[in-house]
């Protein structure tokens, strides 16, 4: 009754109990934190811990998450297409299933129809250190715009929308989500979407822009704005952490991921990977199961340092030398009970093959019955008897005897040991039927 109660308390249910890790996600207004925001309330339902830690933005996640040396539980948010430093020492984790969108606002944009048109522009890129700054930078250092010369300039985006309203910046760049009300106030207030005819050249040169369409009346059906469809480039945003990141840390992330995101592993599935950072193999891993495995469930720290590719081959070694171990023993075995029996022969060569030990053990022995010689050899038949006793009991006792085979070597033991009493009580015998010492060491007893 007692166990019945303690296995009923059991929860056997996974959970995310395991889970101590960190997120480098952003500005506290921005959606990075927001979205890491929701990760840490989804762990804390599943008794998992996220540390959602605000940053600066992509430059300072990217530096610490390389800055690490070796604190495996450090994820950082940041977006694609970027100039990853030290891209040997990161890792995508995962790539997130819905994209960043870029939105080009100006007072004139509508004047603006192909990328060439942004040569000598004064444009904002937003705050320093900041994704957007970051990949807009990335953008212009492209083939297509090497001779596109613009101004730019990084401040905040409340205080970018404020200088285009102005007419101190002709346009700006902001990398938010497709219904971010920055957008749509500015939108409302006047400010134009830049849509470029030729915005398909950019994607070709830098493969982590995608181009999406905005659809008239997407802010306002009723005033339509905007007034007509838009070309806008997006850009996904990734999960990196340092290489060699423990799976159990990793493979709980994606679970909150996955759980956040409908589509999260077919997204991740489809989507080649163009970082040119490696690919977590937890993440892989994770893809190609469809979910985490029964051991990332149940023996997360398990995994950590014993992979179940690796598993399976200690098992199949651990099989392999227990086989070894049995087949070593029955050897042994079989070299035991052929001493034995090599040493039988020669007693009872000595005595006479039509006598058993049973009946050595009653015989008396009469003057004159052994030589010097034979008493020679009955001497090297004991003294190799014991040895042969010693021999048993030492792998009796070994590590490498299987368990319950003890008694095997025990039985040997017993049948030598009874061989050699009666060898004993024979000598004994044998030397008391000459009388004194003297007279045993005369005759060569």
């Amino acid at each position: 009754m007692i166990l019945g109660v303690v296995f009923a308390a059991i929860d056997l249910a996974p959970s995310l109990s395991h889970m101590r890790i960190a997120i480098l996600s952003g500005p506290q207004d921005g959606r990075d934190y927001a979205l890491a925001s929701r990760l840490r309330k989804q762990a804390q339902q599943r008794h998992g811990q996220v540390a959602n830690v605000a940053t600066d933005g992509d430059a300072e996640n990217l530096q610490r998450a390389i800055d690490t040396k070796g604190r495996d539980a450090l994820f950082a948010l940041v977006l694609d297409g970027l100039d990853y430093p030290s891209p040997d020492q990161l890792e995508l984790a995962a790539r997130l299933p819905k994209r960043a969108t870029i939105y080009i606002l100006g007072p004139d944009a509508d004047k603006l129809h192909f990328i060439r048109d942004l040569n000598g522009l004064r444009i904002g890129i937003g705050p320093h250190g900041g994704g957007t700054a970051l990949l807009v930078r990335e953008i212009f250092k492209s083939r297509h715009l090497a001779e596109v010369k613009p101004t730019l300039s990084e401040q905040g985006f409340g205080e970018q929308v404020e200088l285009l309203k102005a007419g101190a910046l002709d346009l700006g760049f902001f990398i938010m989500d497709e219904d971010a009300p920055l957008i749509e106030r500015a939108v409302r207030d006047g400010l134009q979407i830049v849509d470029f005819d030729n915005a398909e050249v950019l994607t070709r040169q830098l493969p982590a822009l995608k181009i999406t369409t905005l659809y008239a009346g997407h802010f306002d059906a009723m005033k339509l704005l905007p007034p007509v469809n838009r070309k806008l480039y997006q850009v996904d945003r990734l999960v990196l952490c340092h290489r060699g990141s423990s799976r159990s840390a990793t493979t709980a992330l994606l679970v909150l991921v996955n759980a956040a995101f409908k589509g999260f592993i077919d997204y991740n599935r489809i989507t080649p990977n163009d970082t040119g950072l490696l690919e977590s193999p937890a993440l892989a891993r994770f893809v190609h199961d469809n979910g985490p495995s029964l051991l990332d469930q149940y023996a997360p720290r398990l995994v950590d340092f014993m992979p179940p590719a690796n598993l399976l081959h200690y098992l199949v070694v651990v099989s392999l030398l227990l086989n070894a171990t049995v087949v070593w023993h029955r050897f042994r075995l079989w070299r035991i009970d052929a001493k034995r029996l090599k040493l039988e022969e020669r007693t009872l060569r000595l005595f006479g093959e039509h006598l058993t030990m049973a009946e050595i053990e009653r015989l008396q022995p009469l003057p004159g019955q052994f030589s010097a010689a034979d008493l020679a050899v009955f001497d090297d038949i004991i003294e190799q008897t014991a040895a042969l006793r010693r021999w048993v009991r030492k792998l009796s006792l070994s590590m490498v005897a299987p368990m319950g085979a003890e008694m095997l070597y025990r039985y040997q033991e017993s049948l030598i040991h009874h061989k050699l009493a009666v060898l004993h009580a024979f000598r004994d015998r044998l030397r008391a039927l000459g009388g004194t010492e003297a007279d045993l060491e005369q005759a060569g007893v």
